[in-house]
């Protein structure tokens, strides 16, 4: 909290901002960003130099960024401060033993610069992926390279800087596997609690049972982003805390997790066609990396005219070329869902078309591979694997015949359309699979913001 009523964040492990976003949105001043990889770092400067220009009044320099009119030096030159900005609130470091004391410095001295004396929340999203129910799955394979994994240490990176820096508040995001995942023969939720509780802070209760009780029900801390108004179902561990001592003046916040789930709570059931039916048709091959074009006449749903709001047109669409041989699945696939019938023995689907059939005989793994995001219903988890292929995201159009662009993905992910992507396709799709959904994490945010808002102008905390 500064003097000038603001309250302050800052994002570890951010990707390209999906957390940074939604409390940015909500009305956090996210004063830092740390991310190691090159591409998600660039795509967080180009989002605090859209931040910077809208506020000063000058956005019609963003979109001549984005469409290539100006680079970034040459925006920097019209408008001084947002060099300064970019430098302030992105940290490009990997967050390792050996640099977590300079990151923590770094940091300190990122919240004196904004004149604030406490850190309001501390928002964290560890790389999860050892984490994954596929990462489990693949464990027992690959047991001794598991353990020698660096990653898997990375949520002890993030207890310590929340030791260090001390936050009102920390949100803690993973996959669900987590809640099972084991890290030198203990629970790493285990470990979580016994630092959390070191350290002076108290975990957040759900409205069925505790957390870390015998009963084992996690189910109040894993957040599906169906139930918050996105068309994408996608479970998140969402782990909340508070400062021990903060119930005092806001009893309220220990229930957190009712109020955020009564935040428009399964208000509408989204599917894929509110999602991106809107978004210009493409054949495999069309489209553009970057600035697309303005938006065309189609109707528009709800849903997409609120990602719509402040955007001059479409970035990041552009379609995959494909194989002959996986157009003729995609086409095959797309016919059958058309026709109300979903593939579930593929022996039986490809009975009539052999020349379909793959070269091995896995069948079983084949068909997992390949899945048509269909139109009435919400759309399957965007993933990384996205940056490897596109089969398990067919885009329902069978006159289209292709796989998911970035901005069709991001659609499902909740990022506002004038959300600039930077990178290659393959870092772009990586970046938008990695995130957490920007709406639901301004669900988190707006509900965190209020319960926060009592304390300052109750106690003048």
């Amino acid at each position: 909290m500064s003097g000038n009523n603001k309250f302050y964040a800052i994002d570890l492990f951010a990707g390209p901002g999906g957390l940074g976003e939604g409390f940015s949105s909500a009305g956090f001043e996210v004063i830092a960003s740390v991310e190691n990889d090159t591409w998600a770092a660039a795509t967080l400067r180009t989002r605090v130099m859209f931040r910077m220009l809208k506020s000063a009044g000058k956005v019609p320099l963003y979109w001549d960024y984005v469409r290539g009119d100006k680079n970034f030096e040459q925006i920097c030159s019209l408008f001084p401060e947002v060099s300064h900005e970019v430098k302030l609130r992105v940290i490009q470091k990997t967050i390792s033993q050996s640099s977590q004391g300079q990151i923590v410095d770094e940091l300190t001295n990122r919240l004196n610069e904004f004149g604030g004396s406490t850190l309001a929340v501390l928002l964290g999203g560890p790389p999860c992926q050892l984490y994954s129910y596929i990462g489990k799955a693949r464990y027992a394979r690959m047991k001794e390279k598991f353990y020698r994994d660096p990653r898997r240490r990375l949520f002890q990176q993030f207890l310590f800087l929340l030791k260090e820096l001390g936050p009102m508040v920390f949100v803690l995001e993973n996959v669900p596997g987590i809640v099972s995942a084991e890290f030198k023969r203990k629970q790493v939720v285990e470990i979580l609690r016994e630092q959390f509780q070191e350290f002076g802070y108290t975990l957040a209760g759900g409205s069925r049972d505790s957390l870390f009780n015998n009963s084992g029900n996690f189910r109040d801390y894993i957040l599906d982003s169906l139930d918050f108004g996105l068309p994408q179902s996608r479970r998140r561990f969402i782990l909340i805390g508070y400062k021990k001592g903060l119930e005092r003046d806001i009893p309220s916040i220990s229930g957190i997790y009712k109020i955020i789930r009564d935040h428009n709570y399964k208000k509408q059931l989204l599917t894929v066609r509110d999602a991106i039916e809107d978004l210009p048709a493409l054949r495999p091959g069309e489209g553009k990396d970057g600035w697309f074009g303005l938006y065309d006449c189609k109707p528009v749903s709800e849903y997409a005219f609120r990602l719509r709001k402040e955007s001059e047109g479409i970035l990041n669409h552009m379609a995959r070329t494909h194989m002959l041989s996986d157009l003729k699945r995609y086409r095959y696939f797309i016919e059958h869902y058309s026709n109300g019938r979903r593939p579930v023995n593929l022996k039986e689907l490809l009975r009539d078309r052999p020349d379909l059939a793959p070269a091995h005989k896995n069948l079983h793994g084949f068909l997992d591979r390949f899945k048509v995001q269909w139109w009435d219903s919400p759309a399957s988890t965007i993933t990384s694997h996205l940056a490897k292929d596109g089969h398990h995201y067919i885009h329902p159009d069978i006159n289209q015949c292709r796989s998911f662009t970035v901005r069709e993905a991001a659609r499902c992910q909740s990022f506002p359309d004038n959300f600039k992507f930077e990178g290659p396709r393959t870092e772009q799709f990586r970046q938008v699979g990695n995130a957490v959904p920007h709406l639901l994490a301004k669900v988190i945010a707006i509900s965190i913001l209020k319960e926060l808002q009592k304390i300052y102008y109750n106690t003048g905390y």
